[in-house]
């Protein structure tokens, strides 16, 4: 499963704080601290603070030179995801394409343009559906829209939208649902954020940590996640260990020998 770091966001006021004042310490030792936990991509949104684009660019250069893996471009400011493209080395996610048609149409040339990798949320004009039935419709469509602009299915990460617990008990099995109907009828990969599932809700990581877990038995290609979370990642290692995607427990053992794995 890839692990993409959410850390580098504009909605964390402290990360907020050092893209206003350009504070490239705070950044690349965040950046640094990602990727030696075992993020293998970095998310990266600068939409809360002003100049967005400019602020994109900036970010996205100071990222990559200090850390070797590719970002995952979180906006829905086309003039923003193009800055970080005409600066980004090598391969780049974008985040993301919906069925929202001006969204749809300001981003999916860049993913053409540039060659990247997209995720694509499971939503339309009218929001977020309340089914997996409506949520597999809308990937359908996606999937198709992927197809006739000759897309490889690889690069295309289907996004179910977990809704919080809080707010419906049921948002959790919904999701699950979407997920391993999705991993059924489509060649696509498929994505989640972790956050949302326990929203408003006491002991979110404890919730996040098995979220992942089930998640992963369903066959989730992708998690934007904290990969500082020492639990939530010790979660990781051991469900692709019982999920027998860790050959000869190496990987686990690892871990045990270098002392990241936290009870």
């Amino acid at each position: 499963m890839l692990i993409i770091g959410e850390k580098l966001n504009s909605t964390i006021p402290e990360v907020q704080e050092a893209i206003r004042v350009k504070d490239k310490k705070y950044i690349q030792d965040l950046a640094r601290k990602q990727v030696e936990a075992g993020a293998e991509m970095l998310d990266v949104n600068t939409a809360m603070v002003e100049n967005e684009a400019d602020n994109m660019e900036w970010l996205v250069l100071t990222i990559q030179d200090v850390v070797n893996v590719p970002l995952c471009i979180d906006s829905t400011n086309p003039d923003a995801i193009r800055k970080a493209l005409q600066v980004h080395q090598g391969k780049a996610m974008i985040n993301s394409i919906s069925l929202e048609k001006q969204r749809l149409d300001g981003i999916l040339p860049l993913v053409l343009e540039y060659g990247c990798s997209v995720v694509a949320l499971t939503m339309d004009e009218q929001g977020i559906p309340d089914t997996s039935e409506e949520r597999i419709r809308i990937a359908e469509q996606l999937v198709e829209i992927a197809v006739k602009n000759n897309l490889n299915l690889d690069d295309v990460y289907i996004d179910p939208l977990v809704l919080p617990l809080a707010v419906n008990s049921r948002n959790a099995v919904t999701f699950f649902e979407s997920l391993a109907e999705i991993k059924r009828r489509f060649k696509v990969q498929t994505i989640s954020g972790l956050s949302n599932v326990s929203y408003s809700l006491p002991k979110r990581r404890l919730i996040n940590r098995y979220f992942l877990a089930v998640c992963m038995s369903l066959g989730l290609d992708a998690a934007i996640l904290d990969p500082l979370d020492k639990k939530l990642m010790t979660a990781v290692v051991t469900t692709n260990l019982l999920l027998n995607r860790d050959p000869m427990c190496r990987k686990y053992l690892q871990a045990y020998r270098a002392g990241t794995l936290e009870e």
